[in-house]
């Protein structure tokens, strides 16, 4: 009778331990916003309590690297935040799991797989789906309305060449820089950045690839690259872009946030998040002046307007455990209710029924609407042959080397069209 009454006991204890069964899966997550992250999943474990996630932090600038030593010793994470660009290099290296059967079986997002923004970049060299377009985000011109009122313009300029002219009467007739933009060379440098969204905007590109699938190829010429080392370097040369920026590389580094922030600089190129850091900085450093920054999308040439669509995608390890488990955590995130809505607010889903800029301040957020919508995905950029990384680091050098004299633009420009074009030859199959 005891034996039967242990065994009842034990049977009992099994299945409420079941019952109780979780499993854990983590969640690699690079962004700043980790403790509003954390709120969001714990919605996610509310609503599934047989799944606990375990939230690892890395920063971007080391991410890539890690997940791939981890991946090569099956220890990568279940779920990871990746760049736009990484899902096709790292499905290549057998670092991720293919999402089609799962896509298939439950579907994805608010309207559908098609809905989701530059899901090109998704796919991998086999034509299968490595990541799920997660966020999105742009760049777009914030100014100072008061500066350039006072250089006699009540509207921003629409052109590169009208760019150049009110950075001009900016400088005369107020003493403050115009477009004040990082010129310098580091290993990420923003010249990369400006000088795509002056030659997209022209047609060009560093690499583009034929109609149909055709091959890859560098669409733009020597001169045409110095032609856009040439514009930027005017303003350096003539002072109206501080020559002090040839020493800042980055984006939102404090000098480009400071010389907004105090008027020295009344145009600045800049992605969203940075956009917010000016006007938030502003507030707490004036609280009783009305924030005088309006945003309008980069100068237009033949080819529009065109920025790159940035952005994270959401991917799931070949060594993951727990595939199910991961894709409902993927399913969760990219359902605007409740991260996006609650928690997650500082970024813009990458699917079109929601892709609105309309949490920024009212100040800036018509002009990245109206940007976002010419942006451009990267493309052949991050299908092609040639790595982003590499045009990137050589665009830096090639500008830079102009930019300080070391050679003349046409011989910088010379170089780095031989060095991309060599670089394609050598990759392309």
């Amino acid at each position: 009778m005891l034996w039967c009454r242990l065994a009842f006991f034990a049977a009992a204890t099994m299945l409420v331990s079941a019952a109780h069964a979780q499993t854990t899966i983590t969640f690699r997550f690079n962004d700043p916003e980790a403790p509003q992250m954390r709120q969001a999943l714990d919605e996610f474990e509310k609503a599934n309590p047989d799944i606990k996630v375990t939230l690892q932090r890395v920063s971007w600038s080391e991410a890539q690297q890690q997940f791939l030593r981890e991946a090569a010793v099956g220890a990568a994470p279940d779920v990871a935040q990746f760049a736009f660009g990484w899902p096709r290099p790292f499905s290549a290296a057998g670092a991720l799991r293919p999402l089609d059967d799962l896509i298939q079986k439950t579907g994805i997002g608010i309207a559908g797989w098609d809905q989701f923004i530059a899901k090109e970049l998704a796919f991998g060299a086999d034509g299968k789906i490595y990541g799920i377009p997660f966020t999105t985000d742009t760049w777009a011109m914030l100014y100072n309305k008061e500066l350039l009122k006072a250089a006699g313009y009540d509207k921003f300029p629409t052109t590169w060449a009208d760019l150049r002219a009110a950075s001009k009467a900016i400088m005369e007739k107020t003493g403050k820089a115009g477009y004040g933009f990082p010129a310098g060379t580091c290993g990420s440098p923003t010249m990369w950045f400006l000088t795509n969204y002056y030659i997209w905007s022209k047609g060009w590109a560093f690499v583009d690839q034929q109609p149909n699938g055709g091959k890859y190829f560098v669409n733009v010429t020597p001169d045409q690259i110095a032609e856009a080392f040439d514009y930027y370097d005017s303003y350096l040369k003539q002072g109206h872009n501080p020559k002090a920026n040839l020493s800042v590389c980055l984006w939102g580094a404090p000098e480009i946030v400071e010389g907004m922030v105090s008027g020295q600089a009344a145009i600045a190129s800049v992605p969203d998040s940075v956009g917010i850091q000016i006007i938030n900085a502003f507030k707490q450093r004036f609280p009783d002046k009305p924030v005088p920054f309006a945003a309008a999308p980069h100068p237009a040439d033949a080819n529009g307007s065109r920025t790159h669509l940035g952005g994270r995608m959401l991917s799931i390890s070949q060594n993951s455990k727990y595939p199910e488990q991961a894709w409902k955590l993927i399913r969760f995130l990219t359902t605007p209710e409740p991260t996006f809505t609650k928690h997650y607010t500082n970024y813009v889903q990458a699917q079109r029924p929601v892709m609105s800029y309309e949490r920024l301040p009212h100040e800036i957020a018509p002009g990245y609407t109206d940007q976002i919508k010419t942006a451009r995905s990267w493309g052949p950029y991050v299908l092609g042959p040639v790595s982003i990384q590499f045009m990137w680091n050589a665009v830096g050098r090639a500008a830079g080397s102009a930019f300080i004299g070391e050679k003349t633009s046409k011989q910088a420009a010379a170089d780095l069209h031989e060095a991309i074009s060599k670089e394609l030859a050598k990759n392309q199959k």
